[in-house]
Formats: C-alpha cells, structure tokens, sequence
C-alpha cells in the first residue's frame, strides 16, 4: 500500500473515531440538573370570562399550595388564602390551568406561590 493511501485511510479513521465519540460526553458534561431550581411558567392563564367579569375592579390575589408533574401541569391546587375569600375558587380554577417547563426526572414538585390573575 502507498503512503498517500496508507495517509488517506488514517484520516478517515480517525475523524470517523472523532466524530463517533464526540458530543457523549460533552452532553452529559452539559445537561443541566434543573431539579433544584424552581421551574419556570410557560403559560399563566388569566380568569375566564365569567371569572373576569365577576372580579372586575377588584384585586383578586391568594396564596395556593400546588403540585407540579414532571411534564409541567398543575395537578393538584389548594388555596392557602384569597383576597377576597369568595374568590378561592376562581383562583384554584384558574391556576390548574398553569403550565411549567418540564423537569423530567424530578418527580412531583410541591410548592406555593402567589398568584394574581389580574396582574
């Protein structure tokens, strides 16, 4: 075998043996735990129209006790407090709607937050 083969074939292994194993593990290296920062909203509903006219004018706010699946729904909501009471409801309804990044391999998050819809 000639030199310039013998050359050529060398190179092409080792790019080949560069691009197989390149990316492992700089994506392991890369991937960021994000369990243990808060997840973040993608979508933070409003009240619904009948909702909206109910509590027109009024500050509605409360503090609700929610649990957050892996893929980012609000799966359970409870009001810890409502400005007005009477509005717990609205806002337990309204905040199941939420949605959150997704934190695979996190588990279930518990948490509270405050929320205000007209805001």
């Amino acid at each position: 075998m000639n030199n310039a083969r013998r050359d050529a074939i060398l190179i092409f292994l080792g790019l080949a043996l560069i691009l197989c194993s390149s990316g492992y593990p700089a994506k392991a290296q890369n991937k960021k735990n994000n369990c243990k920062h808060p997840p973040k909203i993608v979508f933070q509903p409003r009240f619904s129209d009948e909702g909206q006219k109910k509590w027109k004018g009024k500050s509605v706010s409360g503090k609700i006790a929610i649990g957050i699946s892996e893929e980012g729904d609000v799966t359970q909501a409870r009001v810890l407090a409502a400005s007005p009471k009477e509005a717990a409801e609205s806002l337990v309804n309204t905040v199941k709607q939420m949605k959150f990044e997704p934190r695979q391999g996190c588990g279930e998050l518990k948490t509270e937050i405050f929320f205000s819809p007209n805001q």
